[in-house]
């Protein structure tokens, strides 16, 4: 019985395959967007003689993108009476203040205004009802709707006591059975109305979509953004956390492979993703930002850039620019790209993946930006080293002590480059890093987390009563008076003290400073997890050095290319992974 992982990304569909006593089986193809994943799935696994499946592990970029691109369904919105403007209103903050007319909160597609409704009913701070609910007008509303609509319900303080949002949710199922309800103290257990109103339209905007790109698959597994797997009717009720599903299945890798403090860059046909590691663990995160969204939603800490080998490149006032993604030039696309860049300069081969590169058609694209290919790579990597250094030292990691590892196709390409700008002297290769994200599917737990709201002083840390079993726990925690938490590992039975001296070191490493004063617990989080088979060998190298290899160098694999620039060295481990170093 094989374990199969697949990783579906917005370029490649990468798959890694393994059964006791056989040796692992990769495979990447590319991905053509009109292919159902069932369909596609299955054509892969006949192709590699894959029979019998035990068990199918799946992550991808669906949720994601949908997001990213505004291409989710627009949601009707249920919320307290006087409420119905949040979605506009947000927390009036500007990213920009130079921008005379800032975008709104919330994406306009994502809410119409003409599917909210405001009920009477209000829960007060301390979770007890203030005003009886009234649901007059639900339903001439819910006449309004089309079939199939996707409804979020998002009342106050809902998370101290939901009865509101059960009823209201209650009285729709008897009504409208057919709409897609998504519940705010389900989808984002905690206070802070803004940003639970805006998990939970995303949650509910995701519902059609996904619920149609998983039928027919054989009970896939899915990977959640906290790097948990979870079957995919538990995985569906709460869609959201399926964005950054497939990011997360590389940050797991990097974890795997790391020391130490880690960095990992996985650099695939459309963006970039940076995850941090300690000491083998990813860190975790509070949100997950997809385009200009900023989504309140438990995850690996991982952030995306919008940098990949489909990236376009432009000549804006005698300047390259980055632009969008889109296909090469020498796959048959008309703007030039990165991947067109790294071609002409002699980076990559004119197959790769199964994929023939045109490079006459490339060069012919690339006579707009004067020929030269370089530059447009130095950008790009430029732009990643920036994008690296600062993430890395708001999160407390020095990048210059730290191990870069590189994983996805086009990562192995830049990864001494980067390295090189951000001042890392080590860079790690782990076997087959073009199927970085498949490998770290086979090794995620499958798991749930809980969340509860509790605001207590630190000094009543004996009140809380976790719940029993092997079960991990997160506190987040604060200083009186703040309104932005930090995670921190907590054991049942620690002091006090303890836990207040591991804040402060936490809350100086993160922002520069320990505030002191009153400490409070904002919520408890507690995550029971295990494994749904065996470990998975690790899978065959890509690469093969019979010796120390000095650069300049490129090396093709079957799934990436890496470049060794001059003044680096590369050296095989035994366990098939390439260290790269700066002599």
């Amino acid at each position: 019985m094989f374990e199969v992982a697949c990783d579906v990304g917005g370029g490649f569909v990468d798959l890694v395959a393994h059964a006791p006593g056989s040796a692992p089986i990769l495979l990447k193809r590319t991905r053509d967007a009109a292919v159902a994943l069932p369909v596609l799935i299955g054509a892969m696994l006949r192709q590699a003689g894959i029979a019998p499946m035990g068990r199918l592990r799946l992550s991808t970029t669906l949720a994601t993108n949908a997001l990213a691109s505004g291409t989710a369904s627009p949601c009707a919105l249920i919320t307290t009476l006087g409420f119905t403007d949040l979605p506009e209103l947000g927390r009036q903050s500007r990213r920009d203040p130079d921008v005379l007319q800032p975008p709104p909160p919330t994406p306009p597609w994502m809410s119409p205004s003409r599917w909210r409704l405001g009920v009477s009913g209000r829960i007060g701070a301390d979770g007890v009802e203030c005003d009886p609910l009234v649901l007059n007008g639900l339903e001439p509303f819910l006449g309004t709707l089309p079939t199939g609509t996707p409804l979020a319900i998002c009342l106050l303080f809902a998370p101290l006591n939901p009865a509101h949002e059960l009823a209201v949710a209650a009285a729709i199922a008897q009504a409208r059975p057919d709409l897609l309800v998504s519940l705010s103290h389900r989808v984002d257990p905690a206070l802070r109305e803004f940003e639970r109103l805006l998990a939970t339209l995303a949650d509910a905007s995701l519902k059609p979509m996904l619920g149609h790109a998983f039928q027919g698959l054989h009970a896939p597994w899915l990977l959640r953004a906290d790097g948990m797997l979870a079957p995919v009717e538990a995985a569906l009720a709460t869609p959201l956390r399926l964005a950054m599903s497939g990011p997360a299945g590389g940050a797991l890798a990097v974890a795997h492979w790391s020391e130490g403090e880690a960095i990992g860059l996985d650099m695939g046909s459309t963006t970039t993703e940076i995850s941090l590691a300690r000491d083998g663990k990813p860190l975790v995160a509070r949100e997950i930002g997809v385009g200009e969204l900023r989504l309140r939603c438990a995850s690996l800490d991982i952030e995306t850039l919008a940098v990949g080998g489909g990236t376009a490149l432009e000549v804006v006032g005698g300047r390259i620019r980055l632009g969008r993604s889109g296909t090469p030039a020498c796959q048959g696309g008309a703007l030039p790209t990165l991947t067109d860049a790294a071609l002409l300069a002699g980076w990559l081969p004119e197959r790769i993946s199964g994929v023939v590169l045109d490079r006459a058609a490339a060069a012919a694209a690339f006579a707009v930006m004067g020929g030269d290919p370089v530059p447009a790579l130095e950008l790009a990597e430029a732009t990643i080293a920036e994008a690296t250094r600062r993430i890395a030292l708001r999160r407390g990691i020095d990048p210059v002590s730290a191990l870069l590892v590189m994983g996805g196709g086009a990562g192995p390409l830049h990864g001494c480059a980067i390295a090189s700008r951000i001042g890392t002297r080590r860079v790690l290769l782990p076997p087959a890093p073009g199927l970085l994200s498949a490998f770290g599917l086979l090794l995620a737990l499958a798991g749930e987390s809980r969340e509860r709201v509790c605001d207590l002083a630190l000094e009543a840390l004996g009140e809380l009563q976790p719940a029993p079993g092997p079960a991990s726990h997160v506190l987040e925690m604060a200083y009186a008076g703040q309104s932005e938490t930090l995670s921190i590992a907590w054991e049942p039975g620690e002091t006090t003290e303890t836990l207040a001296t591991r804040f402060d070191a936490e809350h100086t490493a993160r922002r520069g400073h320990a505030a002191g004063g009153a400490r409070r617990i904002i919520a408890l989080r507690s995550t029971l997890s295990g494994p749904l088979g065996p470990p998975p060998p690790h899978p065959p190298p890509s690469h093969h050095l019979c010796e120390p290899r000095h650069g300049p160098a490129v090396l093709h694999g079957i799934d990436a290319t890496l470049r060794i620039p001059a003044g680096w060295r590369a050296c095989q481990r035994h366990d098939g992974a390439i260290l790269l170093e700066a002599v």
